[in-house]
């Protein structure tokens, strides 16, 4: 069977999981949030009920943003980086500096998922839940899990512009 797919095709999809679903998601995220924050803020300070479960629900929902995004971040190289000395690498130097970074970025990202699952392992297990809503901790330290998992993905996507410096 012929791939019928032409490399712009998959740089769609590529795009659509990394970029736009991510963003979708943490957008939908986010507006949640802010609505729990304001019924929280008016239930507070106008009829002083406060929401009891509102900042352990914030909490877990900018957790799942931040690691939802992370994904994206990696694909499209925009990690925070020093180039004060890079930039004055030959060429060459320049390429082994990149492969060092895919390299450790791919390798640490996965060790940090090996030990998210373990550390969910242990919350199943123990039947682990939060202090004040009684959540189960499987569930914002999947986060962590999804993010570390899904930034070696992007890495491993983007590997070529990883080692070329060339992100489009």
């Amino acid at each position: 069977m012929v791939d019928d797919q032409t490399p712009s095709d998959h740089r769609r999809i590529e795009r659509l999981v990394f970029i736009r679903i991510p963003h979708v998601l943490s957008g939908v995220l986010f507006f949640v949030a802010v609505g729990i924050n304001i019924v929280n803020v008016v239930g507070r300070y106008v009829f002083s009920l406060p929401v009891f479960w509102a900042e352990e629900i914030l909490t877990f929902i900018v957790i799942w943003i931040v690691f939802l995004l992370a994904g994206s971040v990696t694909y499209r190289g925009a990690h925070i980086t020093m180039d004060l000395l890079y930039s004055a690498f030959s060429l060459r130097w320049k390429r082994v500096v990149n492969i060092a970074i895919v390299a450790s970025l791919i390798g640490c990202s996965l060790f940090t998922a090996t030990q998210s699952w373990k550390v969910i392992g242990l919350h199943f297990r123990n039947n682990a839940v939060t202090g004040g809503t009684d959540i189960p901790l499987i569930y914002p330290h999947s986060a962590l899990l999804f993010g570390f998992l899904f930034m070696a993905a992007a890495a491993i996507v983007r590997i070529r512009s990883y080692i070329t410096g060339n992100f489009d």
